[in-house]
């Protein structure tokens, strides 16, 4: 089961939700594994934030659990134009999800940005997220903000999934807490999209992640 996780944008909370789930799935039983195929933000020499938080809680090393790094801080297209010796090989990115999807029982694959970000530019056009996305997932997991906001960023995310025909997703609102905003929105969002929308609290640990989002992500419960 190869479950791709994404989000409305960047600083949403996808490298915590995906170590999260992770922790969560691993002590239910389930043999996981983590793939970021694009990381950018070399904080120093050879050292990359996502990449280094997954080897620090699941011992996964760098080798396993990318495949390109960039050193600046930008989406994966401008890596690919600032950094001309590498070139993106789709058949590669595809490979390795299947190799590893093989090997585990639940392969979480993180995405950089949020639905809409380009990964590659040709003279063929775009290779985009979504792209990725139907060449290596078979379900989305979507982090979104409980913020100011966060209505129209859903629900556009929303629309974006759909427009695409990308897999079905599950939503979990990140960050959640007991404002009367992230409450409403919280409610006006389930209401309006008609379906279930998860939620963990800053700073959520394993004990935190509601059993039916781990049923969603295992057993294909995908509430649309």
């Amino acid at each position: 089961m190869k479950v791709f996780v994404t989000s409305t944008g960047t600083d949403v909370g996808k490298t915590y939700v995906t170590l999260l789930i992770y922790q969560a799935l691993s002590e239910a039983g389930y043999n996981v594994g983590i793939y970021k195929p694009f990381q950018t933000e070399e904080q120093e020499p050879g050292i990359y934030p996502d990449l280094e938080e997954y080897k620090k809680a699941s011992g996964l090393t760098y080798d396993e659990t990318s495949l390109y790094t960039f050193h600046e801080p930008v989406s994966p297209h401008l890596g690919f134009k600032l950094e001309p010796e590498q070139q993106l090989d789709k058949e590669s990115v595809i490979e390795k999800a299947e190799t590893l999807n093989q090997k585990y029982d639940i392969l979480l694959i993180e995405g950089a940005g949020g639905l809409g970000v380009p990964i590659y530019e040709d003279d063929n056009g775009f290779y985009m997220t979504e792209d990725l996305i139907k060449d290596t997932a078979d379900k989305v997991l979507s982090v979104v903000p409980s913020k100011r906001g966060a209505i129209s960023d859903i629900i556009m995310h929303q629309y974006y999934l759909t427009k695409h025909y990308l897999p079905g997703n599950i939503l979990v609102m990140n960050r959640f807490d007991d404002s009367m905003i992230a409450q409403d929105n919280h409610e006006t969002l389930e209401r309006y999209l008609n379906r279930t929308i998860y939620t963990l609290i800053e700073g959520a640990n394993v004990s935190k992640v509601p059993d039916e989002l781990l049923h969603s992500l295992t057993r294909g419960g995908i509430n649309e």
